[in-house]
C-alpha cells in the first residue's frame, strides 16, 4: 500500500474516531434510553445478549448491554470492528462465527463462546459509524428480514438518542481533553495532516459550546 492509500484509508478513520469523542456517548454508560432500545431489540429477536457497542481508536466498549455485563473488547478481529466497515453501512449477519474465519479470535468469541452475531451500524447525519446495535447468541442462528430490519430502525434509534446536542455539550470536557492530547501526540510524530484534522475538529466542536459558556459567563 503506497503512501497516498494509507492516508485515505487513516485520516477518515481518525475523522470517525474524533466523531465519537465529540458525540458525547463516553458520558452514556448505563443510559436508560439505550438500555430500552436493547431489551426491545433482543426482545424482537429472541436472542438472548444485545448490546450498543461504540468503537474507538483500539477497543470496543458497550455503552448498554442486556443479558450480561458491560464490558470493553479490543478491537482488532472483533465482530463490531468489522461492522462499521460493511460497505453502504449495511447490516453485518454471521450465523456462525465457527463457520467464519475471519471470526476465528473475534474477542466475543473467545470471552463469550459466541456463534451467531447481527449489527446494524450507528450511524450519524453525518456519516460516520459509531458503532452497532448487535445481538448475539451462543449458538448458530439465523433472524428474517422483517427482525433485520427492525434491528436496523432501532439502531437509528440509539444513535438519536446519542446524537443529541446536549449530550455533546454536557460530555465535552472529556472530548476536548482527548483531541487536546491526540494534538500533541500528532505534532510530535510531525504528522501535519492529523493535526490539521484534529485542530479542525476540536475548533468545531468550540464553536458548538461557544453559545454554552457565554450563557455561563453571564
Amino acid at each position: 500500500m503506497n503512501q497516498d492509500d494509507s492516508s485515505r484509508k487513516r485520516l477518515p478513520e481518525a475523522r470517525r474516531q474524533a466523531r465519537v469523542l465529540t458525540s458525547g456517548v463516553f458520558g452514556m454508560r448505563g443510559d436508560a434510553e439505550l438500555c430500552q432500545i436493547v431489551e426491545l431489540a433482543a426482545a424482537a429477536t429472541r436472542f438472548p445478549y444485545a448490546a450498543v457497542s461504540i468503537v474507538d481508536r483500539s477497543r470496543l466498549w458497550l455503552a448498554v448491554a442486556y443479558g450480561f455485563d458491560p464490558r470493553e473488547f479490543t478491537r482488532p478481529d472483533s465482530f463490531c470492528d468489522a461492522a462499521i466497515q460493511v460497505p453502504g453501512f449495511a447490516p453485518l449477519c454471521v450465523p456462525d462465527a465457527w463457520c467464519e474465519p475471519r471470526f476465528k479470535f473475534a474477542p466475543a468469541v473467545i470471552e463469550m463462546d459466541v456463534r451467531a452475531y447481527y449489527a446494524a451500524p450507528l450511524v450519524t447525519s453525518d456519516g460516520f459509524a459509531l458503532g452497532t446495535l448487535c445481538v448475539l447468541d451462543q449458538k448458530p442462528r439465523t433472524i428474517d428480514v422483517t427482525a433485520l430490519a427492525l434491528l436496523t430502525r432501532l439502531a437509528t434509534d440509539a444513535t438519536a438518542v446519542i446524537d443529541r446536542e446536549q449530550n455533546a455539550v454536557a460530555h465535552a470536557q472529556y472530548a476536548i481533553a482527548e483531541l487536546a492530547t491526540r494534538i500533541r501526540f500528532a505534532i510530535s510524530d510531525e504528522d501535519d495532516e492529523m493535526v490539521t484534522l484534529l485542530d479542525e475538529e476540536l475548533r468545531q466542536l468550540e464553536a458548538k459550546l461557544k453559545p454554552e459558556w457565554e450563557s455561563k459567563a453571564q
